[in-house]
């Protein structure tokens, strides 16, 4: 009976060892699976920070490199607003520049209409006093001058082109100077009238001859009255009027002028 204790009470012994064995057993299981579950979700924990890190560097280098293009592109603005001002001070000097000639030119044709006017009147002025030859007709120099007297007037036409042709004036009458020509000419004789050739030397003297070779008459510049030429003079008027003509070749050629004296 003492051993049948015995041996329950061993039984109970072991029964109760074995379970409290299995219980530390599996109270140590859990924690060991609790640790590694923690472990675990350290090692995606560390993983997906190390990402986040991975990234955050990667927008880093990003925005760093957008910053040096951003600075990049605010210095090549910076440039070329300096490079603008620059322009547009320049623009600002030429208009300016422009203002002061466009202000230049105003004045200039306020004071060109009356200049050219009086341009007119001079040249009128100087006709009359002049050696008359060319004075009639429509291409005469007379017309030419009461041509001008309408266009200084003729708010139509420009100012530059009135003044071109008062100018081209000028010049046809400066060219009668440096020329010796032949024209003729109908004249009263005895109430009559006759065709006489004329010799114009320049504007120093007009020549003229009757178609016969009779009668010879020059009037100096300045002179009001033709005066008859000697007829010593014939041979070496009638040579001046062939190189007028351009039947002999160009040279020296003698016609009777007055001296000093004489022509004051």
């Amino acid at each position: 009976m003492v051993n049948l204790k015995n041996l329950v009470r061993a039984s109970l012994m072991a029964t109760v060892a074995t379970a409290a064995f299995g219980g530390v057993a599996s109270a140590q299981s859990a924690v060991l699976n609790q640790t590694l579950d923690v472990a675990e979700q350290s090692t995606v924990a560390g993983r997906q920070t190390q990402q986040r890190v991975d990234q955050l560097d990667d927008q880093r280098t990003d925005i760093e490199l957008e910053y040096r293009a951003l600075l990049q592109q605010i210095e090549s603005q910076r440039l070329f607003v300096e490079q603008q001002q620059v322009f547009i001070r320049s623009q600002e000097n030429e208009l300016t520049s422009l203002q002061q000639q466009i202000e230049r030119v105003d004045n200039i044709e306020r004071d060109l209409a009356p200049m050219m006017r009086e341009m007119v009147t001079q040249l009128d002025q100087f006709v009359n006093l002049d050696l008359p030859f060319q004075l009639e007709g429509e291409d005469g120099r007379l017309a030419r001058i009461e041509r001008l007297y309408e266009l200084v007037d003729d708010a139509e036409v420009s100012q530059a082109e009135r003044y071109r042709v008062i100018l081209n004036a000028y010049e046809i009458e400066a060219s009668y100077g440096r020329s010796v020509v032949v024209f003729e000419e109908t004249v009263l004789e005895n109430g009559a009238p006759v065709i006489v050739d004329v010799l114009r030397i320049g504007r120093v003297a007009m020549i003229r001859r009757a178609r016969d070779d009779q009668g010879l008459s020059i009037l100096y510049a300045g002179a009001s009255d033709w005066q008859d030429v000697p007829s010593s003079a014939l041979s070496n008027v009638n040579r001046a009027f062939r190189i007028a003509e351009e039947i002999t070749t160009p040279s020296v050629f003698l016609v009777p002028l007055p001296g000093p004296s004489a022509a004051q």
